[in-house]
């Protein structure tokens, strides 16, 4: 027996899932339906739910010069392995 099921969504959001179901060719309905038997599959979310930390924005120049770095350090310890000073 099919029941309903009636919740608030970001207007934004539904709007953007709708258009995505419609390039898919299925209902929003048919999306929810999705999630809830994988949900119930996997006796919870069907994918892993986490906090993920803010990306770190760093520098073009910063990043370069990490490079550089990084190169010149691993340059030195070929060196240092071969003999060479």
């Amino acid at each position: 027996m099919d029941a309903n099921i009636t919740f608030r969504i970001d207007s934004d959001v539904k709007a953007e899932m709708s258009a995505i179901c419609a390039q898919l060719g299925m209902t929003t309905s048919t999306a929810f339906n999705i999630f809830a038997k994988a949900f119930v599959r996997a006796k919870g979310m069907p994918f892993v739910v986490t906090i993920q930390e803010p990306m770190i924005s760093i520098s073009k120049e910063a990043m370069l010069n990490e490079t550089d770095q990084l190169l010149e350090d691993s340059s030195a310890n070929e060196s240092q392995l071969r003999g060479v000073s």
